[in-house]
């Protein structure tokens, strides 16, 4: 082995040895205090409802300009018993999307809760759920008691 080898095996051997005492050294000097638990108020919000059959026209833009659709629902203590929707879109595809939306979505409406309620695409209609949460939202303005 020539010195040059032997110089550079050093060099190797004391930088290795250098990053294996940094990576194992005592760090229980620099001990951290545990965490102190953190409270956090959860407050559950419950709106009241009024029992009742209220309708609303849910507006969205679809591609093609704005769209409106018409959505009936019938409450009971929050729960949401009946629904009825009646498409009102001018636009050819919008009026396809509705209808094929108006077979399907009753499932996704009936028995639940209006305050967990948000529709998501139904029947390939992505837009007409934004048109009806759009009503939703009214609805709970309109049937909200106090």
């Amino acid at each position: 082995m020539n010195s040059k080898t032997t110089g550079l095996l050093v060099i190797a051997l004391i930088v290795a040895i250098g990053l294996g005492i940094f990576a194992f050294s005592d760090k229980t000097n620099k001990e951290t205090p545990p965490a102190s638990p953190k409270t956090v108020e959860v407050r559950q919000v419950t709106t009241s409802y009024k029992d009742g059959v209220y309708e609303q026209l849910g507006d969205y833009t679809s591609p093609a300009g704005a769209e409106q659709i018409d959505v009936k629902l019938t409450l009971k203590n929050g729960v949401i018993t009946e629904s009825e929707v009646t498409p009102k879109a001018e636009k050819p595809i919008s009026k396809m999307k509705q209808e094929a939306f108006a077979k399907e979505y009753k499932s996704s409406v009936i028995g639940k809760n209006i305050n967990d309620l948000q529709l998501g695409k139904i029947a390939g209609a992505s837009l007409t759920p934004k048109g009806f949460n759009d009503a939703l939202e009214k609805i709970k303005a309109q049937a909200k008691t106090v």
